[in-house]
């Protein structure tokens, strides 16, 4: 006798699945109701093949019958033992908000430390050992970076080891504590840029990946607002947490600091891992589809990835430089911490907002279609680049660079929330969502990376109160609003060539673009 085991969501009808070699085959996604987390395949396209574990003989493909608006898989034989698996709930539920409770808490705290280096490298600078050394920068990069270079691999171990995600998750957690109390004793440079530095970024790196691809499976209709509440806890913990840091850096000096930090981590984080657990059960992640990479041959990807790659070169700078910006001014160091602390304000706000906006539903034009992401990638580095060359620019007061603050920590900060709605815009299929969203941000990463060297070329030494960007910062800022309007540019060229193209093909005149 053959088992066959019937995973019932509670939202829709059941998804049978067999313990046999199977794919998923459905009508056209409008007219198709998420089942059980999955997003339907579109005809035609054969995924590759998903099995589950079970001590009864295999055999038989099972496929669903095209006409069938609901995708469900047919008896291959007569005879079979029916096995039903109880899903929580998508988008909702006591189970999806929890495990969002718990991403956010992770996502404030350990990814919410390594953004506030710039408190510990003021502090090293001016104090022995390591005062005026040059090179302190490369902590805080090392701490972020395989955050985004190493998407690609970390999602290659994810897809390839789908069912050990949650022991990748305390892994990860594990690393980061060591590597975060083993800085407080280091006995030179080299070790703390290996233990602040590599060692707390790779922990970073495992313990995010796995993460994501749990979040796809919990939020499918409200992923977008998700990702937006989930990506703004570090606007949350950027409200205080250099505030902390300060104190206690000032009081007992940074062996301390980082110890009390390990300390905080485990008792903040440690609770909160047992909340992160896939939808689906362990054994149903055992054979999963290999990684989707068909998304490299569709030219909106590109346009996807140089709009992000731009937006990514231009984005770090105001946080570098709202401090000294503001101290050129004549302000005191109080008032670039409080810039630091309305940027993340604008920056929590507008993440959720982008999240919200990306699954809306618009009636009208749009019918029972969300709002284009497209549109969303325009609008962020638009305005923000019309923020940096009309605000950042001209600021001579505190009002003018709090407008500045709030603007561009809003529209700026909420790109990279569309990163899981430009993946669905690419193809409904999960196989691709995670590869997609990986190289985003990848092109964040290689952004991250060049704002060090171009910062030390722009940056001049001369300050000037009736220049633009009062001289010093004139390049810097001439910069990062050009990067912005050329990103929001590539959205533009996008939609005329598909607006040439249709009409190219209504016309009958061949054209290569993708409808």
């Amino acid at each position: 006798m053959s088992t066959k085991t019937e995973i019932v969501c509670p939202q829709h009808s059941a998804l049978q699945i067999w313990p046999e070699s199977f794919y998923h085959a459905s009508t056209d996604q409008k007219t198709t109701p998420r089942t059980a987390g999955f997003q339907p395949y579109r005809l035609g396209v054969r995924p590759n093949l998903m099995r589950l574990r079970s001590s009864q003989r295999r055999q038989g493909i099972v496929e669903a019958p095209p006409s069938s608006p609901v995708p469900t898989l047919e008896r291959a034989e007569q005879g079979v033992e029916k096995v039903e698996i109880q899903l929580p709930p998508a988008d909702g539920g006591a189970e999806a908000w929890k495990f969002l409770f718990a991403a956010f808490m992770v996502e404030a705290f350990i990814f919410g430390f390594s953004l506030q280096f710039g408190v510990f490298q003021s502090y090293y600078s001016t104090h022995a050992p390591y005062a005026g050394r040059t090179d302190l920068s490369l902590i805080g990069t090392l701490e972020t970076t395989p955050y985004f270079l190493g998407g690609p691999v970390a999602t290659y171990l994810v897809h390839r080891y789908r069912r050990w995600q949650r022991e990748v998750i305390w892994a990860g957690f594990v690393i980061s504590i060591i590597g975060i109390g083993s800085a407080s004793w280091a006995p030179d440079f080299g070790t703390l840029v290996a233990t602040q530095g590599f060692v707390y970024g790779l922990g970073v790196l495992l313990i995010f990946y796995p993460i994501f691809s749990m979040m796809n499976e919990w939020f499918i209709e409200r992923r977008g607002l998700a990702m937006g509440l989930f990506c703004g806890a570090t606007g949350v913990t950027g409200m205080f947490l250099p505030f902390v840091l300060q104190i206690l850096l000032d009081k007992y000096g940074p062996v301390i600091t980082l110890r009390i930090s390990t300390i905080g981590l485990i008792i903040l984080i440690g609770p909160m891992l047992p909340m992160l657990k896939p939808r689906f059960p362990k054994d149903f992640h055992e054979e999963v589809p290999k990684a989707d990479f068909s998304f490299l041959r569709m030219p909106l990807f590109y346009c996807f990835a140089l709009a992000g790659l731009l937006q990514g070169m231009a984005y770090y700078f105001p946080g570098f430089f709202a401090a000294s910006y503001a101290e050129s001014l004549g302000m005191s160091s109080t008032i670039g911490a409080l810039q630091l602390v309305v940027a993340a304000l604008g920056q929590l706000t507008g993440q959720i907002a982008f999240g919200y906006f990306s699954d809306l539903r618009l009636p009208g034009f749009w019918i029972d279609k969300r709002l284009p992401v497209e549109i969303l990638v325009f609008i962020s580095p638009f305005i923000s680049g019309v923020a940096v060359l009309a605000l950042w620019g001209t600021a001579r007061s505190l009002g003018m660079l709090i407008a500045f603050d709030i603007i561009f920590g809003f529209f700026g900060g909420g790109f990279v929330v569309l990163w899981a709605r430009m993946g669905t815009t690419l193809s409904p299929n999960p196989a691709l969502a995670l590869p997609a969203f990986s190289a985003f941000a990848c092109m964040r990463g290689v952004g991250n990376l060049l704002t060090g060297p171009v910062s030390a070329v722009l940056l001049t030494t001369d300050v000037k109160m009736t220049v633009y960007g009062i001289g010093r910062y004139e390049n810097i800022i001439a910069y990062s609003g050009a990067c912005m309007m050329a990103s929001a540019a590539v959205m533009v060229v996008w939609y005329v060539f598909r607006k040439v193209g249709k009409r190219l093909e209504r016309n009958g005149e061949f054209c290569g673009c993708p409808k």
